[in-house]
């Protein structure tokens, strides 16, 4: 593959016979070459890599590298991620490809290069107290120190479930599949988790694109997996980010009725872009730019996504949610692309997941537990 990252043990193997090697040239000894090490006996677990919730293109080729490496996959709350005791490390090898970015410093306080995550967009263990960033240049490695004990319970609930990479910290190779490990080890070293993956780095950004967010929530707040009664409302709104052509946020988008005559694809409703300009939603002469695959519990009746009410009493649009207070960029400002969504849980409890959808992009799934 290529900028496939060679496999540790055999490194070490070719380190060791070029240093034996070495040696018997320079004093003519008769020693046996060191013999490999043994290989590692800890099994690779399965290493998802995607594109960060908060960019556009950060997989496309000579792109600034903005993706997200899923440790654990199962995004559920409930589910516990990967727990650091103080002193562990995380270290993620990066494929050669993946060129440094000179002009940008590895912050070792700071989220400015690497972010570790709960498992959910804005879903950040806090950088500076709890652990460390560094960069191993020899073997071109990111690494995290944890300071304090990352667990699965307590502040850090429910722990790691992904790193991310950010801040143009590399930049992207060709487009191709690449290699990439992530290594956990003890304070003394040895490893005692491996992941293992690709990178699929695609030659030129997607035409549109759909990612999940929590901007328009207080920091830490998670609108997925929210858990209501039959028949309520989420109390918080769900939230997405449209991206069109070229990485334009897509605003004024909301959702009108389903049309399953004209896009029968579409059970739970269609995403609609205001064209008009006059804040209701017609998708005989407004664009359609996607919609909603609904999947609830059988039988189950009354469920439902929409577009929340302004004040004006026509539908929130995309573009016109403000960013929470508690954000320190920017802040009370409209997030552009940042569609919110109110979601009615039907008359039966189990998992409601309905599918957004993008016509010439991507999908994300979001789940609300419904409990008596």
């Amino acid at each position: 593959m290529h900028g496939a990252s060679m496999p540790i043990s055999v490194m070490r193997y070719m380190k060791a016979m070029k240093a034996s090697c070495c040696l018997v040239v320079l004093v003519a000894c008769a020693s046996a070459p060191v013999p490999p090490e043994t290989p590692r006996n800890v099994e690779a677990a399965a290493l998802v890599i995607a594109p960060a919730p908060v960019s556009f293109d950060g997989d496309a080729a000579g792109r600034p590298t903005d993706l997200v490496f899923v440790l654990v996959p199962d995004a559920a709350p409930a589910t516990p991620g990967v727990s650091l005791a103080a002193g562990e490390v995380l270290r993620m090898v990066m494929p050669a490809g993946f060129v440094r970015a000179g002009d940008v410093e590895i912050t070792p306080d700071r989220d400015r290069n690497l972010v570790l995550t709960k498992g959910w967009p804005q879903g950040a263990i806090p950088v500076g107290d709890q652990y460390r960033i560094g960069f191993d240049e020899a073997a071109h490695a990111l690494t995290v120190t944890a300071l304090a004990a990352i667990t699965s319970d307590g502040p850090t609930a429910p722990g790691i479930k992904a790193i991310h990479v950010r801040g143009g910290t590399f930049t992207n190779p060709d487009a191709g599949s690449y290699d990439v490990t992530v290594e956990q080890r003890d304070a003394s070293g040895a490893e005692q988790r491996i992941w293992s993956g690709t990178i699929a780095i695609r030659a030129v950004p997607p035409p549109a694109r759909i990612a999940p967010t929590n901007f328009h929530v207080p920091p830490g707040t998670n609108t997925n997996f929210q858990r209501v009664t039959p028949g309520a409302t989420a109390p918080r709104y769900l939230g997405l980010l449209l991206w069109g052509e070229g990485g334009t946020p897509l605003d004024g988008v909301g959702i009108a009725p389903r049309d399953l005559t004209r896009e029968p694809r579409y059970t739970g409703g269609l995403l609609v872009q205001d064209a008009t300009g006059d804040g209701v939603l017609d998708p005989a002469v407004d664009r359609i730019v996607g919609g909603i695959i609904g999947a609830a519990p059988e039988g189950a009746k009354g469920q439902a996504a929409t577009s929340p009410n302004g004040p004006d009493g026509k539908p929130l649009l995309s573009g016109h949610v403000a960013r929470d207070p508690g954000f320190p960029n920017g802040g009370g400002q409209p997030v552009p692309g940042l569609l919110p969504v109110e979601f009615r849980a039907g008359d039966r409890p189990g998992l409601y997941r309905p599918t957004f959808e993008l016509t010439d992009g991507n999908a994300v799934q979001l789940t609300i537990s419904v409990e008596p």
